[in-house]
């Protein structure tokens, strides 16, 4: 079919996602640049397969740390979006959403904010106040609510997300587990290390069961678990238990032997 054939340029972009699934964010970069510039010249630079190419350019670069390249690249990819499917695209908000993590991870917190209070507002109006992309909108919004030290509202938001996901998606599924998660750590910046104890076992416990008890989740669930036991002055459960997770991390990275 030749090298510029859109079937060809569709399994290389494939291949620079599966490269970033494997952890191969250098390779996965110079794939989906490449594919994009491909797609650029043959399709048009604001054809949506471009865009999903340079959308996957800015998720390796995120992968590789290069959050301010990320940044300019989501940015521009939201823009084009907005102009060829509309602002309320799906697409176009997922870039939105894109580029609010990026702000987070620069420490620009406040911006960070501002932008994901109109991204949860425009999904809600969009998608409704209970679809999981809004759910995921308003979890990012309370996560730079903690970073900018308002734990309080952080608080709030993560126990309304958790509760709604808990209904839409069930009690043990990964994305309410995360927002559980998120509720232990502002009762833990809260000072309420009791509290949060039980909020991060509940995590820990349920991962458990779903996912086993050498998981990386289930691990970074019980290691959660341990630093609150040692704010709490349980330094001996507290390293029982780190000692616990070292052996199965251990054991997990070498074939579970």
């Amino acid at each position: 079919m030749g090298r510029d054939h859109p079937d060809t340029l569709r399994c290389r972009h494939n291949l620079a996602v599966t490269l970033g699934r494997l952890g191969r964010p250098g390779e996965a970069y110079r794939t989906a640049l490449d594919v994009a510039a491909a797609r650029a010249r043959v399709l048009g630079a604001d054809h949506p397969d471009t865009l999903v190419s340079r959308f996957e350019v800015a998720h390796a670069l995120g992968q590789s740390g290069r959050w301010e390249e990320a940044l300019d690249t989501y940015r521009e990819v939201a823009a084009a979006r907005a102009r060829t499917l509309g602002p309320d695209h799906p697409d176009t908000l997922a870039a939105r959403h894109e580029t609010c993590i990026c702000l987070g991870r620069l420490g620009r917190g406040a911006d960070a904010l501002r932008l994901c209070r109109a991204l949860v507002a425009d999904r809600t109006r969009v998608q409704g106040p209970a679809h999981p992309e809004t759910l995921r909108a308003r979890h990012g919004l309370g996560v730079n609510l903690g970073r900018l030290g308002r734990w309080e509202e952080a608080l709030a938001e993560a126990r309304d997300v958790c509760a709604r996901r808990a209904g839409a998606l069930g009690p043990d599924h990964p994305d309410t587990l995360v927002s559980r998660r998120e509720i232990a750590v502002a009762l833990g910046w809260l000072g309420r290390w009791t509290d949060a104890l039980t909020e991060y076992r509940g995590v820990a416990a349920a991962r458990e069961g779903v996912l086993g008890p050498a998981h990386p989740d289930t691990l970074a669930g019980r290691h959660d678990e341990a630093h609150c036991l040692q704010q709490l002055g349980h330094d001996t459960e507290a390293a029982e238990l780190y000692r616990r997770v070292a052996t199965l991390s251990r054991r997990q990275a070498s074939g579970g032997h």
